[in-house]
This record gives structure tokens, sequence and C-alpha cells, in this order.
């Protein structure tokens, strides 16, 4: 079936940074140290994205940033040359939406560092969750991470979540690792996990029957600037 609340990823902007920080304590803790997504807007090593709700899907109780969708100007930026390499989007992105109907509907943020890309952080908002939207965020974190040339993605989860894991599991991540005490809220480990080689060609032709199962039950991925 379609996405009940269909939305498409872009690359985090300044006006999103207040939604995001919300979504962000939601997931983790009002105590989790913020990341500096200000700071990172313009970071080469640092990638963003944010699934946004299509105008007038603006779903229950969402907070609506106060800020106006900005339209990007620069068709060499890094998400219109991915747009190119993997054929997204399929037309122009939607028209900026009205304040009263814009809303974040959750985030991914993957620092680069040599030939691994690490996914950072990765938050749905609550009412929105069931919908498809973190499987869509993992996809647009890898489809960056192959484009920008990594060679493998990894990331921690609590040890408590197993339905995240299980998630990462269907993508190839595979656990190597335990770190004692790494969520500062309450002192939970998390599982290291790694995948298989994101750049070999049989982890592609896995990866496009993923994608294409995705938009079989969600609809059609869509990534704009």
């Amino acid at each position: 079936m379609p996405l009940q609340v269909p939305v498409y990823l872009r690359r985090l902007r300044k006006e999103d940074i207040t939604e995001v920080v919300e979504i962000e304590r939601e997931a983790f803790s009002p105590t989790w140290v913020s990341s500096p997504f200000k700071r990172d807007l313009n970071n080469r090593r640092a990638s963003y994205l944010v699934a946004c709700l299509e105008p007038g899907d603006s779903g229950p109780g969402l907070a609506v940033e106060s800020a106006a969708v900005e339209t990007a100007d620069d068709s060499r930026s890094w998400l219109s040359r991915l747009a190119g390499r993997f054929g997204l989007g399929g037309g122009p992105p939607p028209e900026p939406a009205p304040v009263e109907d814009f809303a974040i509907a959750g985030y991914v943020s993957v620092w680069y560092q040599g030939d691994e890309a690490h996914i950072v952080e990765i938050a749905v908002r609550e009412t929105l969750r069931g919908n498809g939207i973190g499987e869509l965020l993992l996809i647009g974190s890898l489809r960056a991470a192959v484009a920008y040339g990594s060679h493998v993605m990894t990331l921690e989860a609590r040890v408590s979540n197993f339905i995240a894991q299980r998630l990462y599991e269907k993508y190839s991540f595979k656990a190597v690792g335990i770190r004692k005490g790494y969520y500062s809220d309450n002192r939970e480990d998390a599982v290291i996990m790694t995948t298989t080689p994101i750049d070999a060609e049989e982890y592609g032709r896995m990866f496009r029957e993923l994608q294409d199962a995705w938009e079989s039950r969600w609809g059609p991925i869509s990534i704009f600037e």
C-alpha cells in the first residue's frame, strides 16, 4: 500500500534545525547532547537528510517550522549529482508548501571517515512511525554513501532495539562488537553494526531489489536538493 503520509528526502537546511532537534530529543532523550546541525550544514564530511511531508500531509500533532522553504539553485550540488547518478526524483521537487503545511518527519545524519560512512543518528517522529520512513532514510543514506565513494557503512544501535537491528540486518549490517554504556540517558550498551562492502556488485544487486520492494509497498522514492 502507498505511504499513508507521502514523504520525499532532501538535504537538511538551516530552517529545519528547530524541528530536527525536536525529533532528536523525542527519539533519544531530553538530556541527549544535540548534534551540531547548524555547524555541519556545509561540512563536506557530513551528510544530513530529512524526510519531508508533502504539502497538505502534516499529520497529527506535528510542530511546524515558521521559516519558509528555500529552493536550491546549484544544479551541480551534492544531491543533484546523486539524483543524476541514480535517476531519482522523476521531475522537479514539489512547490514550497505553505508554512502551516510544512513539517519534517525524520532525519538521518552520516559522517564520512576514510572509506567508511557512519550513521550517527536516524530518527522518525513517533506519530509517523510504521510508515516506512525510517527505512527510506536508511536507503537515502546508503545511496549517498555509495555516491560519496564509501566502502562500508557502520552504525550503533541499542542492544534492546531489536526492531532497528532487524531493519539494519535486512540491508546486510552485521553485529561486530559492543560499546559498553554508550547511551548517556540510561547507560545502555550499543551493538556496533557494519555492512558488507556497499561498493560491490553483489551488494548493488541486493540494494536495488530492496529499493524495488520498498517502492512496491510504499510508493516512489524521491530525493531532491
